[in-house]
């Protein structure tokens, strides 16, 4: 396991490393849980890092302690889930609305078969943490996380490929692309493209030195943000980037863009959104209450960036309906 020296390699006095630190070393044996019974949004308590909205009415949260819990009624009722595990799920993708998969502390990945009602481990080739996992379509996939850390699958994850970098950089987000194309980024904002699914990279250019938490993509347009609400993109299909001026300080964690519409969420409580495509970007005033928590992740639908929603700390959950939040 990685020691706090590890993650103070960022830069000091952002929230953004509590936030790491509590992923890794806060995760308590859970006591007491069944799946039965429903719960509100209100009543779901645990720390949320990952999300995927399945379709326009399944929605999937999962977080701390191996919890996760599953809505099929838009976010509304809340069933909690068994995901086998008791350690921290960090990432999740659904390339289609059936199959999904989660990674975790320690080299752990999840797969589910059924829009997420059951999940069995697959093959682990690395023990080091997987921050990120992304799916191009059901069978090419890739995830990356502590030391370099990078897996690929290009059958479903029946077996995984040690693919991991030889110099030592933390990697928090990556996005594949059903082409074989992808980016993933880390520390120090280092950005690096595949163009054969994640099994060689090549670094390039990148305009920022904050380290990125996300990343992802619409279409040709790819986004990632991080440390000090720093946002980059590209709309060249990921050959050039460009660092936005956001007028924020606060560290971002989650980015979504579908169409001309999208969402940025992060440290207390912070909110972004873009109208133009993800070309500029709009703080969002939230209640005073909201911004005593982080939010970990955000999701939206696939034909649109008008709905989804997003979730965070301590179970926070906020819907996006018609491009407006519901808290």
């Amino acid at each position: 396991m990685r020691q706090f020296q590890e993650v103070r390699r960022r830069p000091r006095g952002s929230t953004a490393i509590i936030v790491m630190a509590c992923m890794l070393f806060y995760s308590f044996p859970a006591y007491g849980e069944t799946a039965e019974g429903l719960l509100t949004s209100e009543e779901v308590r645990e720390n949320i890092y990952c999300s995927a909205m399945i379709t326009d009415s399944v929605y999937l949260l999962a977080g701390d302690r191996g919890r996760m819990y599953r809505s099929e009624d838009g976010g509304k009722l809340w069933e909690t889930m068994d995901s086998g595990v008791r350690v921290p799920l960090f990432s999740m993708s659904f390339p289609d609305a059936q199959n999904g998969w989660i990674c975790g502390k320690a080299g752990l990945i999840l797969y589910s078969s059924d829009a997420g009602k059951t999940w069995q481990p697959q093959q682990k080739v690395v023990e080091r943490h997987l921050f990120s996992i992304s799916f191009g379509d059901a069978q090419h996939g890739c995830a990356i996380g502590d030391w370099g850390a990078v897996v690929v699958t290009s059958d479903g994850g029946k077996t995984w490929k040690d693919a991991t970098l030889e110099e030592d950089v933390n990697l928090y987000g990556v996005c594949i692309a059903g082409s074989g194309v992808g980016h993933m980024v880390g520390e120090f904002g280092r950005i690096f493209r595949t163009e054969d699914g994640g099994l060689t990279w090549t670094e390039i250019t990148s305009p920022a030195e904050q380290t990125m938490f996300c990343l992802s993509r619409n279409n040709d347009s790819w986004f990632a943000a991080g440390l000090d609400g720093v946002i980059m993109v590209s709309f060249d299909n990921g050959q050039n980037w460009e660092r936005l001026d956001t007028g924020i300080t606060e560290s971002l964690y989650g980015i979504q863009v579908r169409g001309n519409e999208g969402w940025a969420v992060g440290d207390v409580g912070t909110v972004l959104t873009t109208t133009d495509g993800g070309h500029s970007w709009r703080h969002v005033e939230v209640p005073v209450k909201k911004r005593l928590y982080w939010i970990g992740t955000s999701s939206l639908s696939k034909g649109s960036g008008n709905s989804g929603f997003g979730a965070g700390a301590n179970g926070l959950y906020v819907g996006i309906e018609e491009g407006k939040l519901i808290w």
